[in-house]
């Protein structure tokens, strides 16, 4: 791929703002200002407080993010919510570029990802070494990746195990975030491989769209949690489809904790 092309896919790279439940109890307050009257109603019916905290953080890092990024004020970014469950920044002004945006949450953890002219998924989930492999692998996993899961040398090797079925899960939620189907499409007929070194190979996609035109990032997070973000590139269906190398944009990691402090300490002074 030209290096020219390369840099003009890469223009944005995709950015992940990360949240802990600790700051987001800290902020609560100030945060809940963030939300509307449906996003207040749709936060007051989860039962644990945590849980609250979870879809408090999603919305409110959203609409904090997508003003960092577009410059417009935090009240004026509004979250709509497609028949698949997957959100949009819901604004009508020809004048703004926005982003394409992802939420996930697990553990202590919130996630949002962003990023221009690329359609995006993230996921993010809670380590648990205790689950029962056999069964979740038959409901999540291909053959091939139950057997990459068990090979030798891995079989006995328990949390190696976990940790490569995990991978593969974050990776299928990403994707189906990314692409819209969501929980309606079967996860056991997209089928990964991931190497040691965290290399992910799509082998075989849901849509007709070749598995190259899909670009992935894999990452152990705070070894507690695991995470990954899938994006197709719009600019890619538009033109080149006939390349066989997508341009790899790493994402850039951002700590909410500095956007809580400025929202909260402008609506103290204000």
């Amino acid at each position: 791929m030209p290096e020219q092309s390369k840099k003009l896919a890469c223009i944005m790279q995709p950015q992940i703002w990360t949240a802990r439940l600790s700051d987001l109890r800290e902020y609560r307050q100030e945060l809940l200002t963030l939300l509307n009257s449906a996003e207040h109603t749709r936060c007051a019916r989860y039962l644990q407080q945590d849980d609250r905290d979870r879809y408090l953080g999603g919305r409110a890092l959203t609409k904090l993010a997508t003003a960092k990024l577009t410059g417009l004020q935090p009240a004026d970014v509004s979250i709509v919510v497609a028949a698949s469950g997957k959100p949009a920044i819901g604004l009508a002004r020809a004048d703004i570029k926005l982003p394409a945006i992802s939420i996930s949450h697990a553990g202590e953890l919130v996630v949002v990802a962003l990023a221009h002219d690329a359609d995006i998924g993230v996921d993010v989930e809670l380590l648990h070494h205790d689950v029962n492999l056999d069964e979740l692998m038959g409901v999540v996993c291909s053959a091939r990746e139950i057997a990459e899961i068990n090979k030798p040398g891995q079989k006995q090797n328990q949390k190696s195990r976990t940790q490569k079925f995990y991978e593969f899960w974050v990776l299928k939620e990403a994707y189906l975030k990314a692409t819209g189907d969501g929980l309606s499409a079967d996860a056991r007929r997209l089928v990964f491989s991931v190497d040691n070194v965290s290399t992910v190979s799509l082998l075989q996609s849901l849509d007709k769209q070749p598995a190259h035109a899909w670009d992935f990032f894999l990452k152990l997070y705070d070894q507690q949690h695991v995470l990954a973000l899938a994006s197709r590139r719009i600019a890619y269906e538009q033109s080149d489809q006939s390349r066989h190398e997508p341009a790899h944009c790493i994402p850039v990691f951002m700590d909410a904790l500095s956007l809580f402090r400025e929202y909260c300490s402008g609506r103290a002074s204000g």
